[in-house]
């Protein structure tokens, strides 16, 4: 009931955004036994406070905590975190976290779920998503954007008995040990603010940087289309694109057939027996973005959409293999050169365009305004 009371809270009016929680899984895609707890504050492990280091197992389909404190095993443990609480392990990255916090057993490994502030919680996601930003008012756009992406997707792991993960399967969460000033006064003027069209909160999908123009989202993904979500241009009538200063904006990246073959053969698009011998674009999106490839091998040929390339390369051979699907090929003997620009699946918001319009003075009304056309601001 308590979960079902946050789910309806958390889809009323826009109004109240300032005033909503949210539970997000902490450390989603990693496996963990233990974990290591440094308390930075006060903390309270199921009423009693924690006032020294201590460790969290997984064992035998339950959970307990050894060091200072003592508790378990049991199916769950709640932590008050009032203050701060450090986490870290074994190939776990060190994070500092706040809000109540409850660890259980899944499948011989820890799930911790942390149940915390909207504002918060976006002060941190806005302090890892625009880490490498520096202009003011594109913090702000991407507050208005991150809020509005978690309102609209507040039920993507109801299933699941929490609202968000904290990887980019929805938004990069890394905790609140490293919210950066400019994130932080972003959040706060930017308080409750969303982007609505017709009255809803938007689909705001925002990534790194679309190499000069936008992409309409249905030829990214198989939804419904959105009339705010298509294809932008990102510079001035005539002139460099505002994302032009992303670092890496151009790219290229030489693909040898064996290893396509490998990436092909793991990815399920070819057989096992089966060898590619040749990689061409078959269609392309408004933006000029690769749409659909096409992988030839001695006997048929493969289509793969360029969403499933992207993401099946990146994968398998790291993100900075295939940094987008805005490429044109360069045949060789037995590679193909892919010579490419931006970063990212080029839907909505782009976040060095937003960086490069606030330098020229734009304000964050105006860069969403910008990025989402036909979409409103409101409190």
């Amino acid at each position: 009931m308590k979960a079902l009371a946050l789910l309806l809270l958390l889809a009323g009016a826009p109004a109240r955004a300032a005033d909503r929680t949210v539970a997000i899984r902490i450390y989603s895609l990693h496996k963990m036994q233990t974990l290591s707890l440094e308390p930075d504050g006060a903390v309270y492990v199921s009423g009693r406070r924690l006032d020294g280091e201590a460790r969290l197992y997984a064992r035998g389909g339950m959970v307990e905590l050894d060091g200072a404190l003592r508790a378990g095993p049991e199916k769950a443990l709640k932590l008050a975190v009032r203050g701060g609480l450090w986490l870290s392990g074994k190939g776990v990255p060190r994070r500092r976290y706040t809000g109540e916090i409850t660890v259980t057993h899944e499948k011989g490994t820890l799930k911790l779920i942390d149940r915390l502030p909207l504002e918060t919680y976006l002060a941190g996601v806005v302090s890892g998503e625009a880490a490498d930003l520096s202009q003011p008012e594109a913090y702000k756009a991407q507050a208005v954007a991150a809020r509005t992406y978690t309102v609209k997707r507040i039920n993507a792991h109801h299933a699941e008995g929490y609202n968000l993960c904290d990887s980019t399967h929805c938004q990069f969460y890394p905790g609140t040990g490293a919210i950066s000033r400019l994130a932080g006064k972003a959040v706060e003027e930017t308080s409750g603010r969303l982007l609505l069209y017709r009255g809803q909160p938007a689909a705001a999908f925002y990534h790194s940087a679309c190499g000069g123009r936008t992409e309409d989202m249905t030829k990214v993904w198989p939804f419904e289309p959105k009339p705010y979500l298509v294809s932008v241009r990102d510079s001035p009538a005539a002139g460099r694109p505002y994302c032009s200063i992303a670092p890496g904006f151009r790219w290229k990246t030489k693909i040898y057939f064996t290893g396509l073959t490998r990436l092909a053969r793991q990815a399920g698009w070819l057989a096992g027996d089966e060898t590619a011998s040749g990689l061409r674009v078959v269609a392309r999106g408004r933006s000029g973005r690769a749409a659909e490839l096409e992988i030839s091998t001695g006997a048929r040929r493969v289509r793969v959409s360029a969403t499933d390339f992207y993401h099946g390369v990146g994968r398998r051979a790291g993100w900075k293999a295939v940094r987008s699907s805005y490429f044109k090929l360069l045949q060789g003997k037995d590679f193909v050169m892919l010579d490419g620009v931006g970063s990212g699946h080029g839907v909505g918001m782009c976040q060095w365009g937003a960086e490069g319009m606030a330098r020229k003075g734009y304000d964050y009304k105006a860069i969403l305004e910008h990025y989402y056309p036909g979409t409103v601001i409101a409190q």
